[in-house]
């Protein structure tokens, strides 16, 4: 007997495992037919929200925004089939069921076109809790506390310091979860000043997305917090909905669908902004791996739902990706999708990273689209404020400040807000496929959509703002409508006995952009504090030669 029982134990135990398995699949649905909704009510299945930022961009509504037909998802249904939720961009149902035989058995029925495999998941007890969760902003850079240079690189607190925080823009958080995040004071003004207007988690399918991961929280951090002295992040302002799609214990297409999901829901509540930094290559199950030349922004399920949210007038901002340095290599998907904007990851010395996954797509399109800080990020956690490395988190830094430049210019385009954010960039003339077009600087964005800002970017004092301890590049910005070549020198002042002269560090020649903007990276390496230094802007004669227009001094701190 005593033999036995470790036996019988262990039939208990795998029998178990194997009841609690649950196979995913997509039921692709022949059309809408039967649904008994018109293009004239669109009140009827669109929210007001969503129904006026149409009318604002200008955006049709189509038979995408119409709902499934109600009677093929009635008609699949059975105790052995559980529909998890119907996508309308997709035309489809999503359901679960102990047996992939029951789930092929639905082709023969004359609505469905096709029954596609998602992967399988071993389902686990029921969760509990939730509880829920204020705002002065006169903001100097010791408010930011240790966030501050990630937003200092974009000139993120120059719009902030104009009045533009995000206020009236509605972001959709797509994550893992967003552990404690109700609980922390780093947040606690989203409730206050209800902010924190919708929960939920696609996965389990219910309200609650503060007890699983804490990836989410981490990401809201850059975005949403705000607590003086110690995190202020880029949106401190803007009002959030937290959709958990991904499920950390396993991958497979159900992550992927739950995206779509999430982004229907999104979309149907009047988003203005999706921050997603998720991506998808390889799953637990080899036949669901993607290839590179999928990378083409319209084969995936997940590519396909990001293309149509971008073409309802959503801007979808989503990661590049963290696998420059594994097997994949490349971007992850949705990141292949042309009208979302893509963001890599840079450090301090915006050098990037060798994990921020480069394109480009397969239809050698240049992705990501920019980059901002990904290494030694400033993010919120459960114990308060750390660090962390990814492109998880350079996509929430630009997603928040996409959101201040939108409530600035409410009246713009979700594309068009997209290219203002990469023609700003200071790579736009010479994009690559690791950084794409480079850092965005949000306050030239601002000047490039027409409104006024207070920054003159004839002025290159930047160079008194550099601290050698941890970074040595800075960007310059100069605008020279009437020039087309421009070079700048970085000189450092030289005495020898009487005679004074300067030696030249460094030059960059420069072709300017359309818009009369032109940026240089200047590499202020192993140049001490207190040392006086000479940014020399020359302009490109009829004769070839370049005449000195404009010098700016100053000095290292």
């Amino acid at each position: 007997m005593k033999t036995l029982l470790p036996f019988v134990l262990v039939l208990v135990s795998l029998t178990s495992r194997a009841d609690n398995t649950r196979y995913h699949f997509f039921v692709q649905f022949h059309d809408k037919e039967l649904n008994y909704v018109n293009f004239d009510e669109p009140e009827t299945y669109l929210s007001q929200r969503c129904i006026d930022r149409r009318k604002r961009l200008n955006i049709p509504i189509d038979s995408l925004d119409l709902p499934v037909t109600a009677s093929y998802v009635e008609n699949i249904k059975k105790p052995s089939i559980q529909v998890r939720y119907v996508s309308k961009w997709l035309n489809g149902a999503v359901i679960s069921t102990s047996s992939k035989d029951t789930a092929y058995r639905l082709k023969i029925k004359f609505y469905v076109d096709d029954v596609v495999y998602l992967g399988k998941t071993v389902e686990k007890t029921n969760k509990t809790g939730r509880q829920s969760l204020s705002n002065d902003l006169s903001l100097t850079k010791e408010h930011y506390g240790d966030g501050y240079k990630q937003l200092e690189m974009l000139n993120g607190p120059q719009l902030h310091n104009q009045g533009y925080k995000g206020n009236g823009v509605l972001i959709a958080v797509f994550d893992a979860g967003f552990k404690r995040l109700n609980g922390l004071s780093l947040f606690r003004h989203l409730a206050e000043n209800n902010r924190l207007v919708y929960t939920y988690d696609v996965v389990d399918l219910e309200s609650d997305v503060y007890d699983d991961d804490d990836h989410g929280l981490h990401v809201m951090g850059c975005m949403a917090a705000y607590q003086k002295s110690k995190m202020i992040g880029s949106a401190p302002e803007a009002s959030y909905a937290l959709f958990r799609t991904e499920a950390a214990q396993y991958e497979n297409w159900l992550e992927e669908l739950n995206w779509v999901r999430a982004a229907e829901m999104a979309d149907s509540m009047g988003v203005d902004i999706i921050n997603s930094s998720l991506g998808y290559n390889t799953f637990d199950e080899d036949v669901l791996n993607h290839r590179h030349e999928d990378l083409d922004g319209k084969t995936t399920f997940i590519s396909r739902g990001a293309s149509t949210a971008g073409d309802k007038g959503i801007l979808v901002v989503n990661s590049a990706g963290n696998d420059g340095n594994k097997d994949w290599g490349k971007l992850d998907f949705p990141a292949d999708v042309e009208n979302i904007l893509v963001v890599g990851a840079v450090d301090m010395n915006l050098e990037v990273p060798a994990f921020s996954s480069p394109g480009p797509t397969a239809d050698f399109r240049i992705k990501p689209d920019i980059a901002a800080l990904g290494r030694r990020t400033t993010i919120a956690t459960t114990y308060g404020v750390g660090t962390g490395n990814g492109t998880s988190y350079s996509c929430p830094i630009v997603a928040g400040l996409m959101a201040c430049l939108w409530e600035a210019n409410p009246q713009l385009t979700a594309e068009r807000l997209r290219l203002i954010a990469i023609q700003s960039a200071h790579m736009s003339l010479e994009p690559d496929n690791a950084a794409g077009h480079g850092l965005p600087d949000f306050n030239l964005a601002l000047v490039m959509t027409g409104k006024h800002s207070d920054f003159n970017y004839a002025n290159s004092s930047v160079i008194g703002l550099t601290e050698p301890a941890y970074n040595t590049t800075e960007i310059v910005t100069l605008y020279t409508p009437n020039q087309k070549h421009v070079q700048a020198r970085l000189n450092l002042p030289k005495r020898f006995l009487f005679f004074r002269y300067k030696k030249t560090k460094w030059l960059d020649e420069k072709e300017v952009g359309p818009e009369g903007f032109t940026k240089f990276m200047l590499p202020l390496y192993n140049i001490p504090s207190g040392k006086s230094v000479e940014l020399e802007f020359l302009q490109r004669q009829a004769d070839g030669k370049f005449e000195t227009f404009e010098v700016r001094s100053g000095t290292m701190r």
